[in-house]
């Protein structure tokens, strides 16, 4: 081998390792900033209760800017949501589980089972039997709605819907939910409802009260309308001038404190492990393990779902952080499904929209991310 191939080799090598070298200061550069950018926060306002969010497909509301001598607050449009969105949809329904009886003494432990069953948010039916009765099965509802079942014992204790062998109940309480994302519950919903536990009421041998339908239908439809006001999913769009490598964006993702899902998304957790804020591919795109090494992207979407979120206002400047800090990192701009800058001006007209459907929220009575809540907007 001559002495100029035994040059261009050892040139070779210097080159290929001047590049890893670059990539792995520019991943170290990346990590430090993002983690720079959120390293202040604290998470006490953040937390929610564990077990209580539920995954769901929400209607995209996008922020959509006025002109810059409007002064008109910005607000969020109404535009078509992507084939596979929509408010419309029913999700499957998640039981929030029962604590053990060691962490909670009985009276809180009663209480917590009680409040499973709200009569602001639910259509109950009471089954009284004229003494305990052994139960074998409970009924299997064919209804839209979420139903929770309630088991009174003979010894007086409420317990979630599960039938324990041999023990005698004295009461059954069905609740239908009357309000989700789908709307609604109608007058033949509810009639059907009423007709199975009548049913399932008279085989058993027992007695069963409900409460005035059409007074429920009213209070449903009310609270529907409350519900279509105050929910709104944010999407922010980060279109960068250049396709943006998977691996750097996993990169830039987890130093900033978001993971990976099953839903094919990141996720920004509450300590309890409750989503705050997430980040999707804008061509909807799953992000995996395989499609974050092979795959570009060509603009990503930060989604803020405003009602089931605690501590709203604050976490939805955290996600405008995150926005932000991802604009710097693939030199990209913050657009709204019009293909329109997002200004700080604009991105402050968002924020006052969001202290006023908050505080709409809180003169309802139901706390972003709370329990009733995350029942409402599932």
């Amino acid at each position: 081998m001559s002495e100029i191939q035994i040059g261009l080799l050892l040139l070779g090598a210097l080159v290929i390792a001047l590049v890893y070298g670059l990539n792995f200061y520019q991943e170290w550069r990346f990590r430090k900033k993002t983690r720079q950018a959120f390293a202040h926060h604290a998470d006490a306002l953040l937390d929610v209760p564990k077990n209580n969010v539920r995954d769901g497909r929400q209607e995209r509301l996008e922020p959509v800017l006025l002109d810059e001598d409007d002064d008109t607050p910005a607000y969020l449009n109404d535009q078509a949501p992507p084939p596979s969105v929509s408010r419309y949809e029913p999700e499957p329904v998640a039981v929030m589980e029962e604590p053990p009886l060691a962490e909670l003494d009985s009276a809180d432990h009663q209480a917590l089972v009680v409040s499973l069953l709200d009569p602001s948010l639910d259509f109950i039916a009471e089954v009284v039997f004229p003494q305990p009765h052994v139960l074998n099965s409970l009924p299997r509802f064919n209804v839209a709605k979420r139903v929770q079942v309630l088991l009174r014992t003979d010894r007086g204790l409420w317990k979630p819907a599960e039938i324990m062998p041999g023990t005698p109940y004295k009461q059954v309480n069905f609740g239908l939910q009357l309000v989700d994302r789908s709307g609604a519950v109608t007058e033949q919903e509810l009639a059907s409802f009423c007709q199975q536990v009548g049913h399932y009421a008279e085989q058993q041998g027992a007695q069963v009260s409900f409460p005035q339908r059409q007074q429920k239908l009213v209070a449903a439809r009310e609270l529907d309308r409350f519900c279509v006001d105050v929910d709104v999913l944010i999407g922010i769009s980060i279109v960068p001038t250049s396709p943006i490598s998977g691996a750097r964006l996993r990169s830039v993702a987890e130093a900033a404190g978001l993971q990976l899902e099953p839903d094919g998304q990141f996720h920004y957790l509450s300590d309890s492990g409750n989503t705050l804020f997430s980040l999707a591919s804008a061509d909807q795109t799953p992000f995996t393990m395989h499609t974050l090494l092979d795959k570009n992207f060509p603009a990503l979407t930060l989604l803020f779902d405003v009602p089931r979120v605690a501590g709203g206002v604050a976490v939805f400047d955290r996600a405008m952080q995150f926005a932000r800090v991802l604009g710097q990192e693939f030199n990209a701009r913050l657009m709204d499904d019009n293909r329109r800058e997002l200004s700080e001006q604009g991105i402050a007209h968002i924020r006052e929209q969001l202290i006023r459907i908050y505080g709409n929220m809180d003169d309802r009575g139901i706390a972003p991310g709370s329990v009733a809540a995350l029942r409402l907007f599932a």
